[in-house]
């Protein structure tokens, strides 16, 4: 069977399954979708926790130990983190853009995420009654930093996942 752009491999990366009006349309089989998703996964919350730890540690000296990294706050940043790379997987699988186009779409995800969590530090701010400190431009700026160094990883890490899907499904690995 051959794919709208060309015959797929056999055994590949994706397959062809029909869809609910019984068209023919190309899938990611289970093995490369788990693949995608543990590398995806990993490399948003890698990229976060680590963020996270050295953003704690220039501020203010302190290193997170496994205790908060693994516990509560350190899952939910994990969470957080491993979204970013999900989303722009979504947003340009199987497209052919390029490597620019995956960091420049990540930079922007990224960005995007961390004004929420500063939307949501000031909203919090204002509920409860405190005034950012002298260090807060300090922290917001670091903060922006790692968010930058984050994103670019991601959308290396994107792009060659979507690189070596796009080869492996038209046979030329």
């Amino acid at each position: 069977m051959s794919a709208p752009n060309g015959p797929t491999a056999p055994d590949g990366p994706t397959k062809l399954e029909p869809n609910e009006k019984g068209e023919l349309v190309e899938r990611l089989s289970a093995g490369t979708a788990t693949l995608l998703l543990v590398w995806l996964i990993g490399i948003g919350a890698a990229t976060a926790l680590l963020a996270v730890w050295l953003l704690v540690y220039l501020l203010s000296g302190i290193r997170l130990g496994i205790d908060a990294l693994f516990g509560g706050p350190g899952l939910y940043t994990a969470l957080a983190g491993a979204s970013g790379p999900c989303v722009l997987w979504l947003a340009g699988r199987a497209q052919g853009h390029g490597l620019g186009w995956f960091v420049a779409t990540a930079v922007k995800i990224g960005l995007v995420m961390l004004a929420i969590l500063l939307a949501f530090v000031g909203v919090s701010m204002l509920v409860f009654g405190f005034a950012p400190g002298p260090g807060a431009p300090i922290a917001a700026a670091t903060a922006l930093v790692l968010t930058l160094a984050a994103t670019v990883i991601w959308g290396a890490a994107t792009w060659s996942a979507d690189r070596w899907i796009a080869r492996a499904r038209l046979g030329a690995d």
